[in-house]
């Protein structure tokens, strides 16, 4: 006997019709989506200028946009091209491009019509970009693109099984 009796254990219990004992990170569900990098990046025989990287926001590398800078600095910094492939690059690297610099400052170069300069920005990582992006978005549009590079995975906190761990 724990000093619990089943009244006052009954309202915490999940149900349909009482979801106070469900889990709170997946909401009862059992799953979560989850950014998956054999989504982001499904030939890693191609290099991240012959497209390998399929992230929503990150597959125009070939403009002069913001993602390009955050490559050529991040090739410059860990020692990569940006024409070799995925699989060749160093586990070093192909890290920081998914998971990010943690706070370390890249030098991002840009070039415009009216000059060129630089700044320090850290990169937060391909996957991490996509997630928050898609926890924030309001867009319906937005988050059904980045819902391509996700799969569907049990729920770290429940394991798929959906309740809170004090009902379990």
């Amino acid at each position: 006997d724990c000093g619990i009796s089943m009244e006052e254990l009954t309202p915490r219990m999940f149900s349909f019709n009482n979801p106070f004992g469900a889990c709170p990170t997946c909401m009862g569900l059992g799953s979560q989506k989850r950014v998956d990098p054999d989504r982001i990046i499904p030939d890693k025989t191609k290099s991240i200028l012959g497209g390998a990287i399929q992230a929503s926001g990150w597959n125009s590398i070939r403009s002069d946009g913001i993602s390009r800078m955050y490559f050529e600095a991040l090739g410059k910094q860990y020692g990569f091209q940006l024409t070799t492939p995925f699989q060749d690059l160093s586990p070093e690297a192909q890290e920081v491009i998914l998971h990010g610099t943690r706070g370390e400052k890249l030098k991002l170069t840009y070039h415009r019509a009216d000059g060129q300069g630089t700044f320090s920005q850290a990169f937060e990582g391909i996957l991490h970009n996509v997630e928050r992006r898609f926890t924030e978005t309001q867009s319906d549009a937005s988050r059904k693109e980045l819902e391509e590079g996700m799969s569907e995975c049990p729920c770290p906190t429940c394991g798929g099984k959906r309740l809170r761990r004090e009902s379990l």
